[in-house]
């Protein structure tokens, strides 16, 4: 009874992180603590996945995460054990196109989008609630352009915006129930090496770091979902932004800069868009950041530093600036992303 109380104890206190290992082929995971941060790893981790597992998101409901194989070209659906946070893979797995990278939910767990890197397109797949097997929709894959990377999706799932870095644009689509269809002027133009990207919690601008020019790009999303830039677009941002992410008010965005090894806050306009930096930002990380997501508390910037072999937590304060001395957890492998569960 002592241990099931613990147990019950350490799941209200804690939730889980997944994090990709892409050069030993497998997924660790973590308990965070609520309070403080800390990652203690779960029993069993980590978890063998297919080739180069690059991409991990976790279903809304918190039973199931879903890794992009790059190397085998497939996903991997692995279920969680509700008290321990441990992986068991679901085979077999569901066959992706060629280079399968950056993969995102819409907010129902009800479709999955796969970002295909050599075939130059989009999987689309319909999620079952009950056992989270992945069935492609009609018309699935579709023409992203060239070399699709970073995805978005507005909050009610209505739009997915990819950069293509090699073209330095933005390709643009509307979604009735997964099907994907251009919008109208897409793909829209933005600065060289476009990889990161992210939508702000109202659905009402959208962000590109444009990895090779050093800068931010933004943008207004009509309601047709075609973006019109942002005055003073485009702005400058540390050495080679890659990834973006928001807090949950969308009021600070926050850039993983992969050379600079830093992160750069920013407030946003919530009427223009613009953004300003926070007056202690950038914020020193360990090397090579490669992604950032925010935790389920929506307390910690997580962030995966690829060159250090670790991944971290930044306490986020009521101005929006991070904690100076974040909490960091080894990996053993250089990591490449992470999902955060209940």
């Amino acid at each position: 009874m002592a241990a099931l109380a613990a147990l019950i104890g350490c799941a209200k206190s804690t939730h889980t992180a997944y994090v990709t290992l892409p050069t030993v082929n497998f997924v660790s995971a973590y308990r965070i603590d609520n309070s403080s941060g800390h990652f203690t790893p779960i029993a069993g981790s980590p978890f063998a996945t297919g080739t180069s597992p690059a991409y991990i998101v976790a279903h809304p409901s918190g039973k199931f995460v879903y890794v992009s194989n790059q190397g085998s070209n497939d996903i991997s659906l692995f279920t969680i054990d509700s008290g321990t946070g441990a992986l068991a893979e679901v085979m077999p797995r569901t066959a992706a196109g060629v280079s399968p990278s950056t993969m995102v939910l819409d907010a129902n767990g009800s479709f999955l989008y796969v970002a295909n890197q050599i075939t130059n397109d989009i999987s689309v797949f319909s999620v079952n609630s009950s056992s989270g097997a992945l069935t492609a929709v009609a018309g699935s894959p579709f023409a992203a352009g060239p070399t699709p990377a970073g995805m978005a999706l507005t909050p009610t799932g209505t739009f997915l915006y990819v950069t293509l870095s090699n073209l330095s644009s933005v390709a643009a689509f509307s979604i009735n129930s997964g099907v994907l269809t251009p919008v109208v002027g897409s793909p829209f133009p933005v600065g060289a090496g476009p990889l990161g990207v992210t939508v702000d919690p109202s659905g009402k601008f959208l962000y590109v770091g444009d990895t090779l020019a050093n800068t931010l790009s933004a943008f207004t999303i009509s309601s047709t979902g075609a973006l019109t830039p942002v005055f003073g677009s485009p702005f400058a941002a540390g050495t080679n932004p890659v990834s973006l992410t928001f807090d949950p008010t969308g009021a600070f965005l926050y850039v993983a800069n992969l050379g600079g090894t830093n992160i750069s806050g920013f407030s946003i306009d919530p009427t223009t868009g613009a953004p300003t930096v926070l007056s202690k930002s950038p914020y020193t990380t360990g090397a090579g950041p490669v992604f950032l997501a925010l935790d389920t508390t929506a307390k910690f910037v997580l962030v995966v530093n690829q060159g250090a072999n670790q991944i971290s937590a930044f306490t986020i304060s009521s101005t929006g600036d991070l904690s100076s001395t974040p909490i960091t957890q080894p990996t053993g492998s250089p990591p490449k992303s992470i999902a955060v569960s209940k």
